[in-house]
């Protein structure tokens, strides 16, 4: 073997060894700042990383896919015209992610380091907010959210901080769209999703329009088509079905709760509302409640909790408060 065989070799394992690496959940700062020095390091790199990138891809949809045609139990059925042909597909979607990974190459020559795009925002408590990525990708936020979003030639990462994100993501079809929110991580090339952080453990994942993967490490992961929705968190996962329509109700005013706990619901009411609802006793904020509840106008939703758990509620000067 020659050196410069050699050579391609070494750097074809190590982008071989980003792409697995950039593609797991939870990497941080310091990680990304890594991959930077090596992929702009030599143009080499970019190709090959770009060639490995579009095989990922490729192979990750085609799982993603298989998943879907098997309709796994915890996700009940999904329908037919949800799932493509692969077999009739597969040469198509790889060839087009090659070809559109191949222009990577071209970073270096523009100055990669002017492309790398790295910004945060907020939505104050009471107020939502909706902003447009470098990518085009737009975001909805409810109250009290924050995120950070990093955009490079190579790469779209959100890290969701807290609170609740609508993401209808532009469709690329190479660069994954990634939000790492806690201790999972949502990758999707082109959908519509939103993610709500409940508390320090649990997550809420809901799709509507694509398909996405959900990793909450350890070996845990779901795929998720469009209609379906997953809470991970405290060690329980719970499969959530019947997700309809293109957008989440938060964003008209509604929660539609599904043996939903109480804590739960005062935290959305709590994100739009001028006036926090508090517990009286902590131990209510474990009660469940389905039905569909107008979060915009809180004493309605109070008076329908103190209805349905024989509870009262008084307005104060600056809080409601609930108790039994």
């Amino acid at each position: 073997m020659t050196a410069q065989r050699q050579e391609f070799d070494v750097i074809d394992r190590e982008a071989a060894e980003w792409v697995d690496r950039m593609n797991r959940p939870l990497h941080d700062a310091e990680v990304a700042a890594e991959f930077d020095r090596w992929i702009m390091g030599d143009p080499r790199h970019v190709e090959s990383y770009a060639r490995h990138q579009a095989l990922w891809q490729s192979g990750r949809l085609r799982s993603a896919l298989e998943a879907a045609e098997a309709a796994p139990d915890d996700f009940g059925t999904f329908e037919d015209e949800a799932v493509p042909n692969w077999a009739g597909q597969a040469w198509k979607q790889f060839a087009g992610f090659a070809a559109v990974a191949l222009c990577l190459v071209v970073v270096l020559s523009m100055g990669a380091r002017t492309l790398v795009s790295e910004s945060s925002y907020a939505a104050a408590r009471g107020t939502s907010r909706e902003v447009v990525l470098p990518d085009g990708s737009k975001v909805r936020m409810s109250g009290g959210t924050r995120m950070d979003v990093r955009i490079t030639p190579w790469s779209r990462e959100v890290a969701l901080q807290n609170g609740e994100a609508f993401f209808d993501v532009a469709h690329e079809k190479v660069r994954t769209f990634s939000v790492n929110a806690g201790d999972s991580r949502v990758t999707v090339l082109g959908t519509a999703f939103d993610i709500d952080l409940v508390d320090s453990q649990t997550r809420v994942v809901r799709v509507y329009r694509g398909l996405v993967s959900v990793d909450a490490g350890a070996g845990r992961q779901w795929r998720l088509p469009a209609g379906n929705g997953i809470e991970v968190g405290g060690g329980r996962v719970r499969s959530l079905g019947d997700v309809r329509g293109d957008h989440p109700g938060w964003i008209d005013g509604w929660f539609d709760a599904d043996d939903t706990s109480v804590q739960q619901l005062v935290q959305r009411i709590n994100r739009g509302s001028d006036l926090p609802v508090v517990l009286a006793d902590p131990g209510l904020g474990q009660l469940l409640v389905t039905g569909r509840f107008q979060t915009s106008d809180p004493e309605m939703v109070l008076e329908a909790l103190a209805a349905i758990h024989d509870l009262q509620w008084r307005k104060e000067k600056a809080r409601y408060v609930l108790s039994h």
